[in-house]
């Protein structure tokens, strides 16, 4: 019986495997990874509130309400005076322009993926405008289609 038993080596650590695995797990996070550039510029003429919270940056249609100008991804919209709005468009509670503007971008963007996560607006607004004005932008962005908001704030 002895003679068909036999001793059986230790067994080593299979290196082959290992390096298999690890490689794999590599490309999976290299692949996974979102590395491109999301194309958030910051005005130069604009002054963010500050704030403690963080989030992570999520691609979105920006906006950017200087005392100067509505800015829809980097192109002036209209201009404004002391950073207000004509008094038409608070009666009539929308931005006709950006409206139009926003709907453009909705059109564009494909909303099959995830569509919460589609139609986000990012609003950069001056910490010295008044509420009527971030409220009249942001309503407008609603009947736009984008009802879901993230304000850019300065990290303190």
């Amino acid at each position: 019986m002895s003679r068909f038993m036999k001793r059986s080596k230790p067994k080593g650590l299979m290196l082959t495997s290992l390096l298999d695995m690890f490689t794999i797990i590599l490309i999976f996070l290299i692949v996974s990874f979102e590395a491109e550039d999301q194309a958030f510029k910051l005005d130069p003429d604009l002054r963010l509130p500050e704030s403690s919270a963080r989030s992570v940056f999520k691609p979105s249609v920006n906006v950017v309400i200087n005392p100067q100008a509505l800015i829809v991804e980097q192109k002036v919209l209209m201009r404004l005076e002391d950073g207000k709005f004509p008094a038409d468009f608070y009666t009539a509670g929308e931005i006709p322009e950006l409206v139009e503007a926003l709907k453009v971008y909705a059109e564009q963007m494909d909303f099959t993926v995830d569509e919460e996560e589609q139609t986000v607006v990012t609003i950069q607004a001056d910490k010295d405008l008044d509420y009527q004005t971030l409220y009249l932008v942001m309503r407008s962005s609603s009947m736009a289609g984008f009802a879901r908001y993230r304000l850019a704030i300065m990290k303190k």
